[in-house]
């Protein structure tokens, strides 16, 4: 085992002892996810050693900001973190990994940015509040499943042109009343 995750797993046995709380399922997957030889270890997450991917937050706040230099947030990143309430995702993000939102009760809105390519499976799953979705531009892959049982999503909201490839993408029928996908323009109205 490498020194860093040595280090990392120390601290975590630190923190189940003062009463703090990580779930160790998605500690494990971003463990062993990681293909680099060291991690960089912050007061709010874990990222990659070049800070090009969110392999899990650590913090406990109501509204997080992913930093600018986050181009991946890795599966189950964000999963459980049930004071969620906003995300800021930055502007060079490219993908969103499996359940890396699983689990967020309280997010109620998200913008997706435009340099978005994949967004994948369970993505933002069982996120209970979540109510409205922006898309900045259109992902060049997306789950289906991406927004699986959020059972308040009513507002996807994405460019005129791209409606149709996104209700395509997500196997969104004519009067389907899970969500509707809806351009910015004739939301607005």
């Amino acid at each position: 085992m490498k020194e860093d995750k040595k280090n990392l797993l120390s601290r975590i046995k630190k923190l189940y002892k003062k009463g703090g709380s990580v779930s160790s399922s998605a500690l494990v997957l971003a463990l062993q996810k990681v293909d680099s030889d060291s991690l960089v270890i912050e007061k709010d997450g874990v990222y990659s050693a070049d800070g090009s991917e969110l392999i899990y937050s650590r913090g406990k706040q109501e509204e997080v900001t992913v930093p600018a230099a986050v181009k991946t947030i890795g599966d189950m990143a964000f999963a459980r973190k049930k004071k969620l309430k906003r995300i800021f995702l930055p502007s060079g993000l490219q993908t969103i990994g499996e359940e890396a939102f699983a689990d967020c009760d309280n997010l109620t809105e998200v913008t997706i940015p435009a340099s978005v390519e994949t967004i994948s499976d369970y993505a933002f799953f069982d996120c209970d509040r979540l109510r409205r979705v922006v898309f900045l531009g259109m992902p060049r892959k997306i789950s289906r499943k991406a927004f699986e049982s959020c059972d308040e999503l009513h507002d996807i909201v994405i460019a005129d042109d791209n409606v149709k490839a996104m209700r395509k993408a997500l196997h969104v029928v004519d009067g389907d009343i899970n969500y509707l996908v809806v351009g910015r323009e004739e939301k607005e109205k």
